[in-house]
């Protein structure tokens, strides 16, 4: 959710007491200066930081009708400032919202949006970043542009999609830039143009956006678009994966495996292979079960690889679950057990693996019946399993 920008306004605050205790003022002049004290409060800008402070201050002036108030104070509520209370949070950002203002239009969006204190509901989200964007919010601009290419709460629609994510980028929001990178890198509603689409990344990636760090580097990678750089593209996978982007962490660690753009190193491989399997990549956790496996760069660990291979293969990567299957039915780093070897193998022949596939007859036709049926229910709870029945 957007950070609260509390910061002081250029008037210099020297007795925060005389402020408070102006009886002159007009009430929107009350209502300003109860705002500002909140904001200092909240930032310890001239006074202690005291949140019980800053919520007291920003409720006096969002009682008042305040709107930037009533926006901070949703803050507070939503972040937990003082205690977490999204109903509140939802009260004060729909009554700033109602006046017009952006950020909290956004923030209701993206409470809507992902079910945060209220029930998901993505015509409502859609609703709330229609009217912040149309004020110019970027965020809002992304965001919407994302429902038109996502469909939610809307029909699917890739030229409003290109419309919005424009509109964003033009205010040099490094999401949208990203966004319209892909949009031209596999051609969603554009004619695919990678040169066009490598614009967009560095643009983001420059802003430090690590996702499109990571498109751009596969750019540069692949030769799309501009001639192929291992070198750029080792050191955007770095500045990527520097910022914990699982994905580039993995990409980093097969530059260092195979030396490309920089010279090999198996140990900074073994090491960005960690930190990508560790945050939930399965292509390191699989790497990291055949390093295990076959003792290549570390002592040979067969329950080791067992248990990468098992992290893998229950978000569905195919050779993971192969892997798995073939362990389970040799007891290879675990128990043999023809059952579970059965249901790994079912759910990697499903992914169109032609070696599990006869792999798995093969030992079903050393199994009992029971235990064919029993392989055959586990299998479908697998599948059941978010992630366990996708391809990777």
């Amino acid at each position: 959710m957007e950070v609260m920008e509390i910061k002081a306004g250029p008037a210099v605050f020297a007795n925060v007491a005389n402020i408070a205790s102006a009886s002159t003022a007009s009430a929107q002049s009350e209502a300003d200066e109860a705002n500002r004290l909140g904001m200092m409060y909240s930032s310890g800008d001239g006074v202690p930081q005291d949140w019980e402070q800053a919520r007291a201050w920003f409720r006096k002036a969002a009682d008042r009708g305040h709107a930037n108030a009533q926006f901070n104070l949703g803050v507070i509520y939503s972040n937990g400032r003082r205690a977490q209370d999204y109903a509140h949070a939802l009260l004060w950002y729909r009554k700033a919202a109602q006046q017009g203002h952006a950020r909290a239009q956004f923030n209701l969006g993206l409470m809507y949006g992902t079910g945060q204190g209220v029930q998901q509901d993505h015509a409502q989200a859609l609703s709330w970043y229609s009217e912040a964007a149309e004020l110019g919010h970027a965020g809002a601009q992304n965001n919407l542009g994302l429902a038109y290419v996502n469909g939610l709460g809307v029909a699917p629609d890739g030229a409003r999609a290109l419309h919005w994510f424009q509109r964003a980028a033009e205010q040099n929001d490094p999401a949208a830039q990203n966004n319209l990178g892909l949009m031209y890198a596999t051609g969603k509603s554009v004619p695919q143009d990678f040169a066009r689409a490598a614009a967009f990344y560095r643009q983001a990636a420059e802003q430090g956006y690590a996702l499109a760090q990571y498109n751009l580097a596969g750019l540069l990678e692949a030769g799309h678009g501009m001639p192929a750089d291992m070198a750029q593209a080792a050191e955007w996978y770095r500045q990527a994966a520097e910022q914990g982007l699982p994905k580039a962490q993995y990409s980093l660690g097969l530059m260092y495996d195979h030396g490309h753009g920089m010279p090999r190193d198996a140990q900074q491989a073994m090491a960005w292979y960690c930190k990508a399997a560790e945050r939930g990549n399965a292509h390191a956790q699989f790497s990291l079960g055949l390093r295990y496996d076959a003792g290549n760069g570390v002592l040979q660990d067969a329950a080791k690889a067992f248990s990468w291979y098992r992290r893998a293969a229950e978000q569905g990567h195919a050779r993971a679950q192969f892997n798995l299957g073939t362990m389970h039915a040799q007891g290879h780093g675990t128990d043999a057990d023809p059952v579970p070897a059965w249901a790994w193998l079912d759910l990697a022949a499903g992914h169109g693996m032609s070696q599990a596939a006869r792999a798995r007859t093969l030992l079903g036709q050393r199994m009992t019946a029971a235990q064919r049926s029993e392989a055959a229910v586990l299998s479908q709870q697998l599948q059941g399993n978010p992630g366990s029945g996708s391809s990777s």
